[in-house]
């Protein structure tokens, strides 16, 4: 309760920062995707997607889905040849010292890369008004690529504009960046490595929210279980247990099709990862916002006010579903990747 509301609501960089420290360095969030040869443990997929669903169900408003895409993202990268400007922000990263950002305008390059350098914006990022190193999409000679840039790197030009968001929890801001220290992630137009990218951070996103669906079941059977009506406990009433029930069938939906995504990308199967990600996506922010919507409804009163989780839950829902397209959207992409084949053979 008290990390909800320390954490939530503050201003500024919108978490503590000592409790990154520790969440990062000694429980190892960062490790748990960063490659071992920058001193992570490199553990397979599903790893991560377990640590982002307990980020979202505690509603954690730090950095963390940054972070491990960030850590992911340097597989194949060596030390030697990331630039010693650059690669000491990133050193300052790996032990919780340096704060990731991820720009989610992953569909379009705003931004230029040349010469070791990057020039233009990048479209709301995550903990924008503070990041020190942000990964994002950007133009290249050879086409879009992913680069990993360094606004933390002195001299350098950085403007910093607030986003709005229903999510106040987790602030996000376009940074624009004039000449700012980048490397690329893999080679000029690799459009398969930008696809890992996108599909790893889809799930995790989805992870994120079947967490935050588990947290808003665990509040409402929390509640139904000790609040009276009646003379009698509330979740006794069909109505209450069957907002239950139906949430947890929603939340365990979702998470098969997390786990069977992340069990695909770990494979090495890119293209049914993606598409089992594109129908987490959509089973997942279903999921949540009815969870959060439930949890508000099973509370009562209380649910509707400032002083209850529930509007914390609710924000986040509405805030993640915004993200990559509508579920509707998710699930024609899905269809049109080729989802009915897969699951099609899945079932045979």
């Amino acid at each position: 309760r008290r990390n909800r509301d320390d954490e939530n609501r503050s201003a500024g960089a919108g978490f503590d920062r000592d409790r990154w420290s520790v969440l990062a360095r000694q429980i190892g969030l960062i490790g748990i995707a960063a490659p071992e040869l920058w001193g992570g443990m490199g553990l397979p997929a599903p790893y991560a997607v377990a640590a982002a669903e307990e980020c979202g169900a505690a509603l954690y408003p730090g950095p963390a889905r940054a972070s491990v895409l960030l850590a992911a993202a340097l597989d194949g990268i060596i030390p030697d040849d990331v630039p010693s400007q650059l690669r000491s922000v990133v050193q300052d990263f790996l032990v919780g010292a340096a704060i990731a950002g991820v720009a989610t305008n992953s569909n379009g390059a705003l931004a230029e890369f040349s010469d070791g350098r990057v020039t233009g914006r990048l479209v709301a990022v995550t903990h924008g008004t503070v990041a020190d190193l942000v990964v994002g999409v950007v133009e290249s000679v050879d086409g879009p690529a992913l680069a990993l840039i360094a606004p933390a790197v002195r001299p350098t030009r950085v403007e910093r504009i607030p986003v709005p968001t229903v999510d106040f929890a987790t602030p996000l801001a376009d940074v624009v960046l004039t000449e700012v220290p980048a490397v690329l992630l893999g080679q000029d137009g690799d459009v398969a490595a930008l696809d890992r990218f996108r599909t790893f951070e889809a799930l995790l996103l989805a992870a994120e929210q079947v967490g935050g669906a588990e947290g808003c079941l665990a509040g409402m059977v929390s509640y139904a279980t000790m609040r009276e009506q009646f003379g009698k406990v509330i979740g006794t009433y069909q109505a209450i247990a069957h907002r239950c029930s139906d949430t947890a069938i929603d939340a365990a939906s979702a998470r098969a099709l997390v786990a069977a995504a992340a069990d695909a990308l770990d494979d090495g199967d890119d293209v049914a990862a993606r598409q089992l990600t594109l129908l987490a996506r959509a089973e997942a922010a279903d999921g949540f916002v009815a969870a959060s919507n439930a949890f508000i409804q099973v509370s009562g009163g209380i649910g509707f006010t400032w002083e209850h989780d529930a509007h914390l839950y609710f924000r986040r829902a509405r805030a993640t579903a915004a993200i990559g397209g509508t579920p509707a959207e998710l699930r024609d992409q899905a269809v049109v990747s080729g989802c009915v084949d897969l699951l099609v053979r899945a079932s045979a």
